[in-house]
């Protein structure tokens, strides 16, 4: 811009009055400073001071916007060069924040030693085992699907309950979990080289669901070739009278029926 408003210094590009932002009707010729190469540009900056309090403006707009005087004076103002510095990172670590971020930092460090299974966390790092190489089936025997026997088991046992004036129990997922894998476990010690698991660690793993303590039963019955799934439940409900061990203060239970090569079948039930 070459031309600027005498009055209030607004830039335009041609010596065409009036101006375009207070109506003046003198332009005077513009000079526009050169900054030298260790110069730093922005430093000093044109303000509007009114004679009477002393308040400053960014254009000339009078009357002045604290006191109403009619008079402003257009003047240079230094800029401190720390004020158009941007602070580092180093200035934003207040006491407050590092312990925030070292409080943060902890807490993603539990997460990964306990996802990781270094430290015991709840929830954390307490996967149920699987079993491989167990002997036998899990899935059917004789063309009875197992996971129908253990849908019967269940009912055979409500049914028993309720003519007990207790209330039913509850099928729980992670009780079914942890009920295969001792299940299993017992299978291939019976029919293999396996081993049973310590009480200690079926405890662990049944902590989530079972706050107070659980029941832990196994049984086995030999499946006759014209067996229905109903068949094989009622026999397991009455061996080793599984169906009436349970407290009457017990509402979930977890069920496995697993298929043995000699033709049994081995249940094993967790209620809590």
């Amino acid at each position: 811009m070459e031309w600027r408003c005498e009055w209030c210094g607004k830039p335009h590009d041609e010596n065409d009055p009036p101006c375009d932002n207070c109506g003046h009707g003198t332009f005077e010729k513009a000079v526009v400073p050169v900054a030298d190469s260790e110069s730093e540009l922005g430093t000093e900056a044109t303000v509007w001071v009114c004679t009477e309090c002393g308040r400053e403006h960014t254009k000339h707009t009078p009357p002045c916007s604290r006191c109403g005087n009619e008079k402003l004076v257009r003047q240079r103002q230094e800029v401190d060069d720390a004020e158009l510095t941007a602070p580092g990172y180093l200035d934003l670590l207040t006491p407050r924040y590092v312990l925030g971020l070292v409080a943060v930092l902890a807490l993603a460090a539990l997460f990964v030693l306990g996802l990781t299974g270094v430290i015991a966390l709840p929830g954390f790092g307490n996967a149920v085992p699987d079993v491989s190489d167990v002997p036998g089936s899990d899935t059917a025997i004789d063309g009875v699907t197992l996971s129908d026997v253990e849908t019967a088991y269940l009912a055979r046992i409500n049914d028993e309950r309720t003519g007990a004036n207790a209330s039913e129990l509850a099928s729980d997922d992670r009780l079914d979990e942890v009920a295969t894998f001792v299940n299993q476990r017992v299978v291939k010690t019976q029919y293999a080289d396996g081993s049973l698991p310590e009480r200690e660690r079926i405890a662990e793993l049944v902590a989530g669901s079972c706050q107070g303590g659980a029941t832990l039963q196994t049984g086995a019955v030999a499946v006759g070739t014209d067996d229905t799934a109903s068949d094989v439940a009622a026999a397991l409900a009455e061996s080793n009278s599984l169906s009436t061990a349970f407290r009457s203060d017990v509402t979930k239970i977890g069920v496995d029926v697993h298929a043995a090569p000699d033709g049994t079948v081995v249940l094993t039930q967790i209620a809590c």
